[in-house]
Parts: structure tokens; C-alpha cells; sequence
């Protein structure tokens, strides 16, 4: 199953932080010098603090002269400008730009990653259409990605937008761990889009721009949800056969279509001897299919309706929002079922009722449907309140272990690895092939659950099927062979909750901790210990290759030329069956590493200028390690 986490991703792409770290750094000033450059942050004084000098700044941004924007790289943030020079050297100031065009979209990317060579045709063919009106800034954070490797790339690829190095560094400012990413930001200099992942649709981009290129934008659209899906390709019901299909018998509630030109209709259904109001966005992926109305009610009032849903669970939702908050959401496989809410006080309130497809792909019948929605007074609601399943609720959110044997584990990293990829994690030694674990929530069960990896695979389990008396309590599998596991709490569809990470003993973790927290020489970089302060039981990892934990191997790839001389700058990928790590050489030509015993397979996809490699050969190492050499031509 899909994740949307990059975490499972991470440890597999550790190595990769070597190549990813030196965005920018070619330039030792790049943050000093976007520390000094010209910002358009506004105040609420109506007076630019550091502004830019007039010609630079969007006239538009006057109609937000009196909002107190943040500068940041968060969603909503103004964005702190920055200038770059392209391989073919034309310089670009963020600012100076948007005071041409209406929004720039900051693509980070790296010439040997396959998604970024994926979007970009798709990402060129929308450029085309839109650059009267957008730019597009494309900057490299590859530290090999030098101005004649760029030139090669762009000549091959036909981009016309502006391509050049990372030299302010904007990928760390936004980085996620991983490429590409692009950042949306309108002619306010607003943040209005982080988006992680490649495009695979021109039409993609163009619902981008449309965004932003509109004359009567105003204001900042922010785009939490990614960018937005299709247009709606059926029409609007009539509000006259959605009241007689909604309401309940004696109702007179009033219903309309989304107002939004992105979001799509309810559509009227009558289907074994029942009408009723249905999803019309089944299939087509980002998109919402909605239905409102408004109710004025009195305190203890009750709002009751009937529903079904039948969606990918965990990820495609049917939504309850009152005035814009969220109080329930319901997914995977649910009949026609009753559903009820009561208001805390009296008022008018805005309902919606939404089928929310998230950008991917469904299962079930991909919809949701409503039908019988009425106010009861709080008497005639109160049976159907009291029907609706009762779930634990606790103070805070949070996972620990359960069982008693688990013991916890603090590792230090000087690296700062472990922090980067698995920020705020606790440590476990949990022995046994599956381990268990209690949850606390405060949020609605429908929509949080708990993720898993282990062994290269990983799964969902929903909460709603871990009630274990007055608490949640998850049981997992334990890797045996990738050496650790996690498991993390989600909180809604998109809020990444607490994260353990546990082992199966202390052979695993020290072989973990050899994999990805050694130097090349198979020398370790940090330490651990158990959190009540006792050493471990297991003699720690001692430097020099022969140390190496049981089950791993110490790999070392040599680089040379015809004249044996070493080859340093050449970049191969290192695959096993789930995944490929791109690894450079150094000045001595190596590429060593620890790695799990395994037949990695081995590819070149890059050399330095002056040499020569036919990039389509392929190489397997031998499964117990040791050293294979390769030969590059230099020219």
C-alpha cells in the first residue's frame, strides 16, 4: 500500500544526504548573501521593513500592504528573496521577477534524478503556454550539477525557463529530504504551494498557473491540499431536486452546489427505490464533490443524516465540516448508516459535506453518498447520539510500547543523521516477531491510524479496529531482515503524528546502526545505550571492516582510469530489490559502505567532465562483500 510519508523512504536514501547536503555550497556566502538581500516583508504599519527598492516589489502587493505577513518558508510565509545565476549566466532576483509576472514556481531538483527528468516536458510544455504570465526558476542542488553539465541537460531536455545552481540554498530552506520539490509562490511573494513529487501531467502545471494568473487575484490562495485536480465535467443539480432528495420527511432545509470553479457537485440519485445525493469525482484524483446548506438552530439541537461511503480507507474521505472545521470523517467500506451531531450552542452554522479524493488512486467504489438530513430537537436526537460507537479519548496524542519487555535506547548521533531523518523518535528494543503498541487520541478514530514498516513492506492499521477495552492497542510484525521497524501515529489524513523506532535485539540495532550511522571505512560514528543508563549487553562496534556486525558486509567500489590513476566524482546507484542509493566517489575513487549482505546491483549514471563510461553496463557485487573495481576512459 501507498504511504504518504517519506519516512520509510529515509534510511534508504541516508547516503543520498551526502550528494542532497551540498546544495548550495559551492557558495560558502549563499546565506549571507540572502540574508542581505532586498525583503518585501510587510508590516502592519503599511511600511516595508528592508524593502526592496519600488521597482522591484509587485504593484499588486499593495492590496496586502496592511496584512502582517510572516517572512518564513511555511505555508503562508513571505518568502525571503533570493538571487541565482544561470548555467549560461543571467542573473534572476525572486523580487525583480515577480514584478513582472504574477507567480514563480521554485523547482529544486538534480540531473540524476529520474522523477525531475519525468516532470520536466510536461513541466516545458505548460512553461510555454503561461510565460507571458509565470516563471519558472529551476535550481540544481547537485554540487557536481556544474554550469557545462547544465548546459548539456537543458540542450537535451529542451527547457527554456531559467536553469541554474542552487547557490542560495532554497532546497534546505524547504527540504523534506527529498527531490523534486517545488514551491508556488504568487505575486505577493506568498508561499503558497510546497509540493513534494513529480508532475506527471501538463495539466497538472496548468491548474497550477491558472491559480495564480487570474486579474482578480487578490489575496493569497494558499494550496494546503496540493495542487488542485480537475475541473468538474458534470453539471450542477438543481437545489429544488437536491431539497427533495436530502431532506428528511417535513424538512425544508436548502441546499447548493460548491461555488468554487475546482471542486464538483453532488448529483441526485435514485437507485432501488431510494433517492439520494451522491459523489460525481469518483476516479479523478485531488478533487472534492460537495453539497452545503446553512442551519439556524437553538443550543442541544441535533443534526442527524444518513450516509454511505465506499473509498480507499484512511486516505479517501467523506467529510462533515461546520463552519469550516472538520468534525467527522468517514472511510473504507460503510452501508447506509445513520450519523448524528449535536450543536453546542445556538447560532447559524455552515455545513458541507464532501467526498475528498486524494491524489491517488481509490479502491471500493470510489464514492459517498447522503441522504435523510434533517434537525431534531435534542430530544428526538438523543437515541441516535447515543448509538454512534464510543471510542477511548485521552489528553494528548501518543504511542508507546506495550509490552513490558520492550526497553528504550538513546543514540548518539554526532552525524545528526538519526534526527534528520527520524526528528523527534523514540528508540526501542522490542524482542519477538511482532510488537505492541497502546495509542492515546484526541481525534476523531475515523480518521487517524497507525503506519508500519517492517521488512521492506509497509501497511495501515485503522484505529477503529485497535480498541482494546479503554484504550488502542496496535500489533505489528518486527522486521527480521532490514533490521528495524517503526511504527507512527496519524493524527488526520495529513498530520504525521509520534514515531517509534524499535528493534528486535541488540544485534539488530548495532547492525542498523553500522548500515547507516557508519563513516565508509566501516568505522562507526556513534554510540547508543539503554535510556535507564545501563550499557549494552553486546560488546560495542569496534572500528575497522572485520568488526562488522553479523549479517552486513563492508562494500568498496574503486574508480580508475586506463592509467590506474583515481577517478574521483563519479556517481553510481546501489540497489537492492526496494530501492537505489546514489553514492560519489572521492578523491581516492572509493565508494565504500556497510550494507546489509546482499547482490547489490550496481549502475554509473554520471562521470566527471573528460571521462567517458558506457553508463549502460550493469554490475552485481558479490553477496559477502569486498572490492570491485571499474574502469572509466578519461579522454
Amino acid at each position: 500500500m501507498k504511504q504518504k510519508s517519506l519516512l520509510a523512504l529515509l534510511l534508504a536514501l541516508a547516503m543520498c544526504l551526502s550528494v542532497l547536503a551540498a546544495c548550495g555550497g559551492s557558495d560558502s556566502n549563499a546565506k549571507d548573501d540572502q540574508a542581505n538581500a532586498p525583503q518585501n516583508g510587510a508590516q502592519t504599519d503599511g511600511t516595508p521593513e528592508d524593502a526592496a527598492p519600488p521597482e522591484e516589489v509587485p504593484e499588486a502587493s499593495d492590496s496586502l500592504v496592511d496584512m502582517d505577513i510572516p517572512e518564513g518558508t511555511a505555508l503562508g510565509d513571505r518568502i525571503a528573496d533570493f538571487t541565482f545565476t544561470t548555467y549560461d549566466g543571467q542573473e534572476h532576483s525572486l523580487y525583480a521577477t515577480l514584478a513582472e509576472k504574477k507567480m514563480v514556481l521554485i523547482n529544486c531538483w538534480a540531473t540524476w534524478c529520474g522523477p525531475c527528468q519525468a516532470e520536466f516536458p510536461f513541466m516545458e510544455e505548460a512553461y510555454q503556454e503561461y510565460k507571458d504570465d509565470i516563471e519558472i526558476f529551476a535550481l540544481s542542488c547537485e554540487e557536481t550539477d556544474t554550469d557545462k553539465v547544465l548546459a548539456d541537460y537543458v540542450s537535451q531536455m529542451g527547457m527554456t525557463f531559467p536553469v541554474g545552481r542552487d547557490a542560495a540554498d532554497v532546497y534546505s530552506d524547504f527540504t523534506t529530504g527529498a527531490i523534486p520539490i517545488s514551491i508556488a509562490v504568487d505575486r505577493f511573494g506568498v508561499v503558497c504551494l510546497i509540493e513534494v513529487g513529480s508532475q506527471s501531467a501538463a495539466d497538472n502545471f496548468r491548474r497550477l498557473f491558472d491559480v495564480f494568473v487570474a486579474d482578480d487575484y487578490t489575496e493569497s490562495v494558499i494550496l494546503d491540499k496540493g495542487i488542485p485536480g480537475p475541473k468538474p465535467t458534470v453539471d450542477p443539480a438543481d437545489p429544488a431536486d437536491l431539497a427533495a432528495a436530502l431532506n428528511a420527511e417535513g424538512g425544508t432545509l436548502t441546499f447548493a452546489n460548491p461555488t468554487s470553479e475546482y471542486d464538483w457537485p453532488m448529483q441526485v440519485m435514485n437507485k432501488n427505490g431510494r433517492q439520494y445525493a451522491i459523489s460525481t469525482n469518483k476516479g479523478v484524483d485531488n478533487t472534492t464533490s460537495l453539497v452545503s446548506f446553512t442551519v439556524d438552530v437553538e443550543a442541544g439541537q441535533v443534526l442527524a443524516m444518513d450516509y454511505l461511503v465506499s473509498s480507499e480507507a484512511g486516505y479517501d474521505f467523506l467529510t462533515v465540516t461546520v463552519n469550516g472545521e472538520a468534525v467527522k470523517l468517514f472511510s473504507g467500506e460503510v452501508d447506509w448508516s445513520t450519523w448524528a451531531y449535536a450543536f453546542p450552542e445556538a447560532g447559524s452554522y455552515e455545513i458541507t459535506v464532501s467526498y475528498v479524493k486524494d491524489p491517488y488512486t481509490g479502491e471500493g467504489s470510489d464514492l459517498a453518498a447522503i441522504d435523510e438530513v434533517g434537525l431534531l430537537s435534542a430530544e428526538e436526537g438523543a437515541p441516535i447520539l447515543a448509538a454512534l460507537p464510543r471510542y477511548p479519548h485521552g489528553d494528548t496524542d501518543g504511542i508507546a510500547p506495550a509490552d513490558p519487555s520492550a526497553r528504550e535506547v538513546v543514540i548518539n548521533d554526532p552525524t545528526g543523521l538519526m534526527a534528520s531523518n527520524f526528528p523527534g523518535a523514540l528508540c526501542y528494543i522490542i524482542p519477538g516477531e511482532t510488537a505492541s503498541f497502546h495509542v492515546t487520541l484526541t481525534h476523531d478514530p475515523d480518521a487517524a491510524n497507525v503506519t508500519y514498516f517492517a521488512d521492506g513492506g509497509q501497511d495501515m492499521v485503522s484505529l477503529l479496529d485497535a480498541v482494546d477495552g479503554d484504550q488502542y492497542t496496535v500489533t505489528v510484525p518486527a522486521s527480521a531482515n532490514s533490521t528495524y521497524s517503526y511504527v507512527q501515529l496519524y493524527t488526520d489524513p495529513s498530520t504525521e503524528g509520534p514515531v517509534i523506532l524499535y528493534f528486535s535485539g541488540e544485534e539488530s540495532l548495532n547492525t542498523f546502526m553500522v548500515r547507516n550511522l557508519s563513516n565508509d571505512d566501516g568505522t562507526l560514528a556513534a554510540s547508543w545505550k539503554y535510556a535507564d543508563g545501563s550499557a549494552p549487553g553486546t560488546t560495542a562496534i569496534k572500528e575497522g571492516s572485520d568488526a562488522i556486525a553479523a549479517g552486513s558486509a563492508l562494500y568498496t567500489l574503486v574508480f580508475v582510469d586506463q592509467n590506474g590513476e583515481p577517478v574521483e566524482g563519479v556517481i553510481a546507484n546501489i540497489c537492492d530489490d526496494s530501492a537505489c542509493t546514489p553514492m560519489t566517489s572521492d578523491a581516492n575513487g572509493v565508494i565504500g559502505f556497510v550494507y546489509p549482505s546482499f547482490a547489490y546491483h550496481i549502475q554509473v549514471i554520471k562521470v566527471p567532465d573528460g571521462y567517458t563510461y558506457d553508463t549502460t553496463q550493469e554490475s552485481y557485487l558479490a553477496e559477502a562483500g569486498g572490492v570491485t573495481e571499474f574502469a572509466i576512459t578519461k579522454q
